[in-house]
């Protein structure tokens, strides 16, 4: 009696939950009786794609090749119920099928009539074309679909991390609407990836913010060095909002909500390519002691530091003290209050008045006039430089279309003229900061200053360091039970008080000149 194998397979997890394998079998094994061929083994290939012949996706037909390679001359036959159940490629067909030729093993399928005649042979090239065509058919529909939600803005496939899988395929439907952002990682990734164009974390401080902010607890695994490059990297454009066709290459804005906006995703670019420098940070703030390295000591020149010692209730009281063991006054502390006291009234005191105010205002806005029209000029080039830019990459994406360009010439152009237009719009961009009204920021600047001790109550706790900084570029000296001496103040109120002592109207133009530049970071102070 003839020995044969039965093969039966399906493409997809619903057909395994199905009776499509078991009937395949049944199938199968009814031919087998009547064509008089005992069945040896019978092989499934379950939820496997029968596109091609690769290890991975088809592990039970390269075991029944391998048994009838082992069973050279003993296994006559190999039964699919169709062709198609074989290979959908018609060169994958009849290499597997010369091969098991060399093993003494025929194909046989149920439901066609194939065979060694002529006639079998040609009907038999003719199935395995029409499947291949068909494999092809479905392909191309598969494609065009992914194409058309593509150009809708709508990603095809499973989302990055940060958002929902609406998981429309499971329900036997097609993806209609955007994946939503996950309520939970969403903000997370999004603060990150924020953080991370600000150059305030490298890529292995972030893997760990990550985790610190809830990241592990929510995937149940923690991030690793791939997931925070994917990121930055393969992600970073879908988190700006931007979905790229990869037949095309062309970006196309998606219908999703973005994490990021795009300069921010341009900044990244630039950290990345190693052209924007990462911010170093220093943790020597502390919320309770906001005058520590600001204020001085008189005898020694020492920043003051805090403490706050217990008291014999219980209770802690915090005190500023001189913290030299070498000075004369170590040990001698001022209680927070009373120092932060007298630190008000002394900006009271250097607070400038309205006379200085208006001559001030005057004078920078007539400045800023003359440097307006360079500040204009310069924006307009860089948006020229952007829009001829942005000509080359059209130009670059129609080449690609028209054949001009191979994949890999299309990628390298693409990827050159991109990182070109990063760094102008980085330029672009600086250059349109300086373009704010400046009239408005004045009349801002001069509330601001005109009320020097409110203005630093008022201020949260990390704040207020950068505003002493402002005002007292070297510090303040403070000495012990006589309260603060001289400080060297900032340009502005330094002026003023010239301007206090002679009584003048008449003040420095040159020193104006110095405050326009510096205008943006005492904006940026409140």
């Amino acid at each position: 009696m003839m020995k044969g194998i039965i093969y039966t397979r399906v493409s997809s997890d619903e057909q395994v939950k199905g009776t499509s394998l078991e009937h395949q079998e049944e199938l199968c094994r009814k031919y087998c009786k009547d064509k008089g061929i005992e069945v040896d083994v019978v092989f499934r290939e379950e939820g496997e794609s029968a596109k091609d012949l690769s290890l991975q996706n088809r592990k039970k037909f390269l075991e029944a090749l391998e048994f009838c390679r082992k069973n050279k001359d003993k296994v006559q036959a190999f039964v699919v119920l169709r062709v198609d159940r074989f290979a959908r490629n018609a060169d994958d067909h009849f290499a597997i099928r010369k091969i098991l030729a060399t093993y003494g093993t025929t194909l046989h399928s149920v439901t066609e009539p194939i065979g060694n005649e002529p006639v079998a042979k040609l009907l038999e090239t003719f199935l395995a074309g029409i499947a291949e065509f068909d494999n092809a058919i479905r392909k191309q529909r598969c494609s065009d679909g992914m194409l058309a939600r593509i150009n809708q803005g709508i990603y095809p496939w499973k989302p990055p991390i940060g958002y929902k899988c609406v998981n429309f395929k499971k329900h036997g439907e097609k993806k209609t609407h955007a994946d939503p952002p996950h309520e939970q990682i969403f903000p997370i990734i999004q603060r990150g990836l924020k953080e991370f164009a600000q150059g305030l974390h490298s890529q292995s401080e972030l893997m760990r913010k990550l985790d610190e902010w809830g990241l592990k607890d929510l995937t149940g695994k923690k991030s690793t060095p791939q997931l925070v490059s994917r990121l930055v990297t393969n992600y970073l454009k879908f988190y700006a909002g931007i979905i790229t066709n990869p037949w095309t290459g062309k970006d196309i804005e998606g219908q999703h909500i973005p994490m990021i906006t795009k300069d921010e995703m341009y900044q990244i670019k630039m950290i990345l390519t190693g052209k924007k420098r990462l911010v170093a940070k220093y943790n020597i703030f502390n919320p309770d002691f906001p005058l520590r390295r600001t204020v001085t000591c008189a005898v020694c020149g020492r920043p003051l530091t805090g403490s706050a010692p217990r008291g014999g209730m219980g209770g802690r009281y915090n005190y500023y003290h001189c913290g030299n063991k070498n000075c004369c006054v170590f040990g001698k502390s001022t209680p927070k209050l009373e120092l932060e006291k007298m630190f008000f009234e002394y900006l009271e005191r250097v607070t400038p008045k309205q006379a200085f105010l208006d001559i001030f205002k005057e004078s920078v806005i007539d400045i800023w006039k003359e440097k307006g029209q360079r500040f204009e000029m310069e924006a307009e080039k860089w948006k020229k430089k952007l829009e001829t830019l942005e000509a080359k990459k059209k130009r670059i994406y129609e080449m690609r279309e028209d054949g001009s360009y191979t994949k890999e010439e299309f990628v390298e152009r693409k990827d050159e003229i991109e990182n070109e237009i990063s760094t102008t719009r980085i330029l672009s961009n600086e250059a349109r900061i300086e373009q704010f009204d400046i009239e408005g920021s004045i009349i801002y600047a001069t509330k601001f200053i005109s009320n020097l001790g409110r203005q630093w109550f008022d201020l949260v706790p990390h704040l207020q360091p950068k505003f002493q900084k402002l005002v007292f570029p070297e510090g303040i000296p403070f000495e012990w039970k006589k309260g603060f001496g001289t400080a060297k103040l900032a340009v502005i109120y330094e002026m003023n008080r010239e301007f206090s002592t002679e009584n003048s109207a008449l003040v420095d133009r040159r020193r104006f000149e110095l405050l326009t530049s510096s205008l943006q970071m005492t904006r940026s102070t409140n």
